[in-house]
């Protein structure tokens, strides 16, 4: 008997739910917020997880990037519900990585239909996982970073949005869904890019020369990269640049890379219509660079624990979800004879500071 877990503080419509899935065969749990369905969640592993977005306290966006976190948990298949068409859509469930979505009000047939195809899918993946794959997948699950596969099921998911729908949705409906499997697909090459420079640093290539670089080319380097960033966030407005630099020995693309990851980083973890602050300037014989934002921050126990886990070896980083971006600034700061060093507040936002010392002309 498969069990489905409903997470909802309505607890009428989690009644309702939870009945129609007994009558239908399936085990019904029931937690009416995030925090219990956490528990519930590790304590019976259920199949499938059907989750409100909006909840008291944690809600439904943030446990479903907890839950794929976790290593235990991470490939339940998870479902989305809102009432608010504008909080999310299927779209931005799937970047988050969920995979399904469902807005209220909907009929039981319809949660019926998701849940049994979801069912059906988790089990296709089980049957065609032999022996082999089974070790290859162990191992790729291990050492390749979780941002390859969340722009990956984005791809999928809408591709089989528009092959199951596609007469029933309107043109602009389905140019918005390609814009989003580009968007998605960059993403994931993005991560494949990063995830390449990253094996040669950590493998220590060899460091090309760098030549120097006036104030105006590194100003321009890091414009374009917190510019990109910022452009793929669509929060281009919330972006604000103080940079005085001086000129500096460094190859453009690094530059152009520790600037869009920090920002990248910085947007990720901060809400619309809250600004970003990319600042550079010289400190003695040093340049400094700062990205700054305003989101939720974090516990010093947080801060010690990402600080604990940049001094273990790498694949052992990657897997405690630090991601591809800060590593990769963490080393580049290193090869360039600097330091990647971070400071935050529970609930005031964080900022990442990478310290660059200026070689003696």
């Amino acid at each position: 008997m498969k069990t489905i877990l409903i997470i909802d503080d309505d607890l009428h419509l989690a009644a309702t739910l939870a009945l129609g899935l007994e009558t239908h065969g399936y085990r019904a749990l029931h937690a009416a917020d995030a925090a219990a369905g956490w528990r519930l969640a590790h304590a019976h592993l259920p199949d499938l997880v059907l989750s409100d977005i909006d909840m008291p306290g944690k809600d439904g966006r943030r446990l479903l990037q907890e839950m794929r976190a976790d290593p235990v948990l991470a490939n339940r298949q998870f479902v989305l519900m809102t009432g608010k068409r504008e909080v999310c859509s299927s779209r931005t469930a799937m970047d988050l990585g969920a995979d399904d979505f469902l807005t209220k009000p909907f009929a039981l047939t319809d949660v019926l239909h998701c849940v049994a195809a979801r069912l059906q899918r988790a089990e296709l993946s089980r049957r065609l996982d032999g022996p082999t794959i089974s070790r290859i997948g162990s191992r790729l699950r291990s050492e390749l970073p979780r941002e390859f596969f969340t722009p990956l099921a984005s791809i999928l998911g809408l591709s089989e949005l528009l092959q199951l729908e596609l007469e029933k949705l309107t043109p602009a409906a389905v140019r918005e869904d390609l814009r989003d499997i580009n968007l998605s697909g960059h993403r994931l090459l993005r991560s494949i890019r990063n995830y390449l420079l990253l094996l040669e640093l950590e493998g220590g290539s060899p460091a090309t020369t760098a030549a120097p670089l006036d104030a105006a080319a590194v100003a321009e380097a890091l414009t374009s990269g917190a510019t990109i960033a910022a452009e793929r966030h669509r929060r281009t407005s919330d972006l604000v640049l103080d940079l005085r630099p001086v000129g500096f020995p460094a190859k453009l693309s690094d530059l152009r890379t520790i600037a869009e990851e920090l920002v990248d980083n910085a947007f990720g973890f901060s809400r619309p219509a809250t600004p970003v602050h990319v600042r550079c300037w010289r400190d003695g014989f040093v340049l400094q660079l700062a990205v700054s934002d305003a989101g939720r921050g974090m516990t010093l126990l947080q801060l010690q624990r990402l600080n604990d886990a940049w001094q273990k070896p790498l694949p052992d980083s990657r897997t405690r979800g630090l991601g591809i971006g800060l590593v990769l600034v963490r080393y580049l700061a290193r090869s360039l004879k600097g330091e990647l060093r971070l400071e935050s507040r529970d609930g005031e936002g964080t900022t990442s500071y990478v310290t660059l010392p200026i070689p003696p002309v």
